[in-house]
Order: C-alpha cells, then sequence, then structure tokens
C-alpha cells in the first residue's frame, strides 16, 4: 500500500510560495536533495504506476462482521456472500480484459466490446438462473462521445536538474473529458497555482502549464465543480494547459473534472508530489522556466455507437411488477461501480427465479449499459423501448454502490463496515420509508440515518415514468478512480445487501398499491 506524503491542503500554500525563502523548508519535508549533481535535485522519482488491479489501501486489514439473517433465510444460498464474491470477479474480469487488450482507459465501456460482452455473459446468467423473455436490448446512441485513444505527461528532462536528469512520463496521468490538443502535442513551462479551495495567486500563466491541486474529502465527485471551475478560470488568464494533483493515496488513475474549456490533465499523489517537488525545487535553483512539460493527446468524438440492456423476467402471481436495475457498465475494475450492484442483481435474479421464491408480483431484471457513456443512456432508451412492461410497473429499485469497504479518507484506513450510503425514496411513502429502517434493523445493511427524496445515479432514466424509485448509494474514495477493485469489496457486505434488498423486494411484491403510492 502506498499512503500519500502530502503534508496537509497547507502544503499548497507553501509551494505555491516556492518563489520564496520557504522553499527549502518544504523540500527538507519531502524530500531533501542530495547534491547538486543527483538527478532530478535529489528527488526520489515517481513509482509508476504499479499493478492497478491491487488495493491502493490496506484492504486486507478490514475485519467486516459476518452478515446477520433470520433463521429461516438460512436456506437462501444464492445470497451468501461467498457465492456472489466470484460473481463480482468474473463482472471485473471484462474490464482486465479491455486493459490486456491494450485500451488506455480500460473497462466496461457502453459502445465498446467490453460491454457488450459483460451484457451477453449477464443475459445468459439470467437463462441459467430460469428467467422468462431473456433478452439482449441493443439501442443506437445520440449525438457524440469523446473518447482518448492515447496521451502523455512528460517531464522533460534537462542537465540542469542534475546529472542524468532523463524525461520523467507521470504514467498515473489521465486527460479528462473535453480536452483538445490541436497538433497533438503542446510543451509548456509550469507554474504552480495552489489549492482549489484558495484563491488565485496574483501569478503570471499565460503560456505556461497551470497546476492546481485538489485534496478530496470523499471521492473526486466532491470536487467536481471547484476543480473545473478554477481550471476554466485559469485557461481564461492564459494558461495553456491544467495540471490537477489529485491527493488521494498510491497513484492512481481519477477521472472527473471534463470540460476545462482546455487541455485538462489529472495526476495521482505519488507524481503529484513528485511534480509539485520539483516546481519548487527548480524555483530555489531560479529555472522555474527550465522546468517544461510536453503534453500529448490523440482523442476523437465518436458516433453511431450501440449500447445494450440485459432484461429477464421473473413471472409473478398478482397484479403489477417491479423493476429492479443494475447498470454494468464502469471505470476501470469498477469493482464497487457496479460489479457489486450487477452481482446482487444475478443473485436476487437467481433467489426469485426458483419456484419456492416466486413472488406475488412479476419482477423486471435490467442490467444497463450507458451510465458512464454520453448518448448511451440504458434506463433512458429501456423506458423508450418497453412501454408495455412498464405501464404496470409500482416502483423502481436500483443497485448501486452498496458492498464497498468503508474506507477513510486521509488517513487511508479500511474499516469494519462497508460504506455508509445514502438512502433515497422519491416519493417518501411511510410504508417504503417503515420498511426500510425494519431492513437495517434486520439486516445492518449501512444506510445514512436521513433518508433522501432524489435520486442520483442510474435511476434518471426511469424519472419519465414518474414512479417510486428507491436505491442506496455512495461516492466514496475510490469513485471513478483505478483503485476501485475487487480486494476492496466485502464478502459480508455483498450478502448484507442482497438479503436486505431480497426481503425489500418481496415485502413490496406483496404490498398494497396504494401503500407504495398514497398520492
Amino acid at each position: 500500500m502506498t499512503r500519500s506524503r502530502f503534508l496537509t491542503p497547507g502544503i499548497c500554500a507553501v509551494l505555491a510560495a516556492a518563489l520564496t525563502a520557504v522553499v527549502p523548508t518544504v523540500l527538507s519535508q519531502t524530500s531533501s536533495p542530495q547534491s547538486d549533481q543527483s538527478p532530478w535535485f535529489g528527488l526520489p522519482l515517481p513509482p509508476g504506476i504499479g499493478d492497478p488491479h491491487q488495493p491502493t489501501v490496506a484492504a486486507e486489514e478490514a475485519s467486516p462482521a459476518p452478515a446477520e439473517y433470520p433463521a429461516e433465510e438460512a436456506g437462501y444460498t444464492t445470497l451468501q456472500g461467498e457465492r456472489i464474491y466470484p460473481l463480482v470477479d468474473e463482472i471485473i474480469g471484462f474490464s482486465r480484459q479491455s486493459r490486456a487488450q491494450g485500451n488506455r482507459v480500460w473497462g466496461r465501456v457502453t459502445g465498446f466490446p467490453s460491454l457488450e460482452a459483460t451484457i451477453e455473459w449477464t443475459a445468459q446468467q439470467f437463462r441459467d438462473a430460469g428467467l422468462s423473455s431473456v433478452e439482449v436490448h441493443e439501442y443506437d446512441g445520440e449525438g457524440e462521445f469523446w473518447w482518448p485513444r492515447d496521451w502523455e505527461v512528460r517531464l522533460l528532462g534537462d542537465a540542469r536538474f542534475g546529472t542524468d536528469s532523463d524525461d520523467v512520463v507521470l504514467e498515473s496521468s489521465l486527460v479528462t473529458s473535453g480536452s483538445d490538443i490541436p497538433d497533438g502535442t503542446l510543451t509548456a513551462s509550469l507554474v504552480y497555482t495552489g489549492h482549489i479551495t484558495e484563491a488565485l495567486p496574483d501569478t503570471d500563466v499565460r503560456g505556461k502549464i497551470a497546476v492546481q491541486h485538489l485534496t478530496p474529502n470523499t471521492g473526486a465527485y466532491s470536487e467536481r465543480t471547484p476543480t473545473r471551475e478554477r481550471a476554466r478560470q485559469l485557461m481564461a488568464r492564459g494558461a495553456v494547459a491544467v495540471i490537477n494533483v489529485v491527493e488521494q493515496t498510491g497513484n492512481m488513475h481519477t477521472r472527473d473534472f471534463s470540460n476545462c474549456n482546455g487541455p485538462c490533465f489529472n495526476v495521482g499523489t505519488a507524481d503529484g508530489e513528485f511534480l509539485e517537488a520539483a516546481i519548487a525545487a527548480a524555483a530555489e535553483r531560479g529555472l522555474a522556466d527550465a522546468l517544461r512539460v510536453r503534453l500529448s493527446l490523440d482523442a476523437e468524438n465518436l458516433t453511431g455507437l450501440e449500447g445494450q440492456n440485459a432484461v429477464g423476467i421473473v413471472q409473478g402471481s398478482g397484479d403489477g411488477n417491479v423493476v429492479i436495475n443494475a447498470h454494468a457498465d464502469g471505470w476501470y475494475d469498477a469493482a464497487g461501480d457496479n460489479a457489486d450492484g450487477l452481482a446482487v442483481l444475478i443473485a436476487m435474479a437467481r433467489h426469485f427465479a426458483m419456484p419456492e421464491n416466486r413472488p406475488d408480483r412479476t419482477l423486471v431484471f435490467v442490467a444497463t449499459g450507458g451510465h458512464h457513456s454520453t448518448g448511451l443512456n440504458g434506463p433512458a432508451n429501456f423506458v423508450a423501448d418497453y412501454p408495455g412492461i412498464l405501464a404496470d410497473t409500482v416502483l423502481v429499485l436500483n443497485l448501486e454502490h452498496i458492498a464497498q469497504f468503508e474506507i477513510t479518507s486521509g488517513d487511508w484506513t479500511v474499516g469494519p463496515h462497508e460504506q455508509p450510503m445514502s438512502f433515497s425514496i422519491t416519493n417518501s411513502a411511510p410504508f417504503l420509508v417503515n420498511l426500510m429502517r425494519e431492513g437495517v434493523e434486520r439486516y445492518g445493511f449501512n444506510l445514512n440515518e436521513q433518508f433522501r427524496t432524489n435520486a442520483p445515479g442510474d435511476l434518471g432514466g426511469y424519472r419519465p415514468l414518474e414512479l417510486p424509485m428507491v436505491q442506496a448509494i455512495h461516492s466514496g474514495p475510490m469513485y471513478h478512480a483505478s483503485g476501485d477493485v475487487l480486494g476492496t469489496i466485502s464478502v459480508p457486505g455483498l450478502e448484507r445487501a442482497a438479503r436486505f434488498y431480497t426481503w425489500f423486494v418481496d415485502e413490496v411484491a406483496s404490498a398494497e398499491r396504494e401503500q407504495i403510492d398514497p398520492r
């Protein structure tokens, strides 16, 4: 495990003043130069990206409590965490294949073979479980989808930085959506502009690559707006590009912060530490303008892409149906976003397909694409193309981000529980609220105490139905980062989620319509 060695957000203010006499203090608190002839001012070189399929936190130290459930549910073996965890691993396998095939942005990406294979596999899981009317629903994308094929952030070596100061490629770099370099490459000197929580310094950024620092309190999701808006301010002042140093842990790829009004790149913790220390060291030696970075980018706007959903039905004995949704796509290994949700969807399908577990209402299981791909929203296309099924739907349940270990930003420890989740019941129906609170007590599912009515995530595509919608979701520290890997998923947490949602669906399937939607 690699922990951040950044001091605090306050180090950013210190680095912003690197042209003053405090620079030696900063360097002494990171890595002091060995000698004037040591490569790169004597700074240790960044370690590279390493194995991105391994956790960047000490997940092996977690000790989650076993799942608890009523004795009468002991026979629900399809809901055991030990049986769901291999499904998570198999789903992640499609992402690993994507990376092995040479994709710089790997994952289960809608519009590409990796997601199509995941959906075909899911449909086969539905068939094997005994669901009826199983099909792969194909739909056309709309508009353009920005896609980077290749990119690089290269810190250019110079003998003035020390003997054998060769070029350094920052392997954790990731170009943000909407970026463009017209000629493919851009080379400029660097200027440090501080932490995104600070006002922009009175520093000339014209013609330079601006470096700004952010410290997500949870995941990078929480810093989207301030990071993007500050980058736009820097571009407006004449910066030719922006590098966002994302202070989390290890040296992860991190997404988000799109549309900066110019070329914008994220770098991970270890790369960012080296970059900022090099800026400070160069400034101390009067070499600030000599420290240069070459950015390269090969990207395009794709059109004509196709998306896929997998649909399967468990026929109930009564009227109405319940839609159970999980998105199948994800960036990088995407264990908690959303291999865990998809695996629990399959486990629930297996459970309810058994004759002894058939519900009163019909259950419609949907594994959707397009959650992360512009113009390819799976739920929206499912709603548009399946009016017959949805005409008698009483509730939509979404399974998203449901079993990742609780990871604490800052010290990056892994706790004995799963990540606490925000819970949404869009119509605040008393029956549903009481049901959820009873389920928390029954299974120990880690929901925040206050329930919400807004429904972020994959439920957006279902809003035109104007139906009650329910989900638990979190945007923890590994959100949209390459550190979202199998080792961060809790086996008991998978079982807690599966049993909680299965019990909830059973109760909803036998409830009166007026209880579910009392309007």
